[in-house]
């Protein structure tokens, strides 16, 4: 199978997500913050790339457990902010805990509005991403 591009992980990765909040807002944060998703460490880790069967739709499985372990164990080297964006999507996708304080003083405004837009939409709010990345409206 040959490697998808950044556009084609990205929607299919979207397409596993649909229908979970959490697990959409997870996927987002990553897919907006650009870095995760286009580690070559982190595709091996934590992505399977599958086409479903009966719909033909190519699906982007991200295992969140793999890529805790992985972060843990010292096997996705990076930044500390990016460290912090994998965690509090690994926070939202399944539960895993993070250390919210020290996470956020990590991030720079860009990041922190990310992370606020994930927050939203893992509330319900799909919304978010428009409102929070773009700047308040009024």
């Amino acid at each position: 199978m040959t490697h998808p591009t950044p556009i084609e992980l990205a929607e299919a990765a979207r397409a596993w997500a649909r229908g979970s909040y959490s697990m959409e807002a997870a996927v987002e944060l990553l897919i907006q913050h650009g870095v995760w998703l286009h580690r070559p460490e982190f595709r091996r880790y934590a992505i399977d790339y599958v086409t479903a069967t009966y719909t033909r739709i190519p699906y982007a499985v991200i295992d969140w457990q793999a890529a805790h372990t992985a972060l843990s164990s010292g096997r996705l080297p990076c930044s500390g902010s990016e460290a912090a964006i994998l965690r509090i999507a690994l926070s939202l996708a399944d539960g895993l805990p993070v250390e919210l304080g020290p996470a956020i003083t990590r991030l720079d405004a860009t990041n922190l509005a990310r992370v606020l837009a994930a927050i939203g939409h893992a509330s319900g709010n799909r919304v978010a991403w428009i409102t929070t990345t773009q700047g308040d409206p009024a």
